[in-house]
């Protein structure tokens, strides 16, 4: 089986998190081989290890969110809008949430080398986004939270109100993979 990887994209800003707070224990999740690319310029198209990339998310959710949920979820809501009037526009030029909700799933299957998520389309105003991942990865918990508060930029940034976003399975409690109920008005 192929390793998995993950786009340097997905990495550049946890990369300029750990650069810019020198003065935290990193080292408590990064492991020395880590810092060879952390030094180093991570190039936003090449691949790179996807247990570096997780070994990072959860340093930076415990050191710099301090393992706070909500924290995760308001770096997601930041990161989508620079995302989104950045690098990846189309997502909100229609000003249509499902398509917007479309283009990201897609988008996101070119950041990863396998498939972590599914659109289901349940109605007009209400999608669901399946996420299958390591259940038993502790990165996951705060990888969803912060994928929660980019769904809500991302349908807002569309035009959507009244705006839902609710993990109504997640695998880090023994559902078969975390789903994204999203509804908005």
């Amino acid at each position: 089986m192929e390793e998995k990887k993950v786009k340097g994209s997905m990495l550049l800003e946890f990369v300029r998190m750990i650069r810019a707070h020198k003065n935290l224990d990193w080292n408590k999740f990064l492991q020395p081989e880590d810092w060879d690319i952390i030094n180093s310029l991570v190039l936003p198209a090449k691949w790179y290890p996807l247990d570096f990339y997780r070994r990072c998310s959860m340093a930076a959710f415990v050191l710099l969110a301090k393992n706070n949920l909500e924290g995760a979820r308001a770096n997601g809501q930041v990161m989508a809008k620079h995302l989104f009037e950045s690098t990846y526009k189309s997502m909100i030029q229609n000003k249509e949430p499902m398509r917007g909700l479309n283009q990201f799933v897609l988008t996101y299957a070119s950041f990863y080398n396998f498939s972590m998520l599914k659109l289901e389309k349940a109605g007009p105003k209400h999608a669901k986004v399946h996420h299958n991942h390591d259940g038993r990865d502790k990165s996951n918990v705060p990888y969803c939270h912060q994928l929660q508060g980019m769904f809500e930029t991302l349908v807002q940034m569309n035009g959507g109100t009244n705006l839902k976003v609710v993990l109504s399975a997640k695998q880090w409690e023994g559902a078969p993979e975390t789903i994204f109920d999203i509804t908005w008005e």
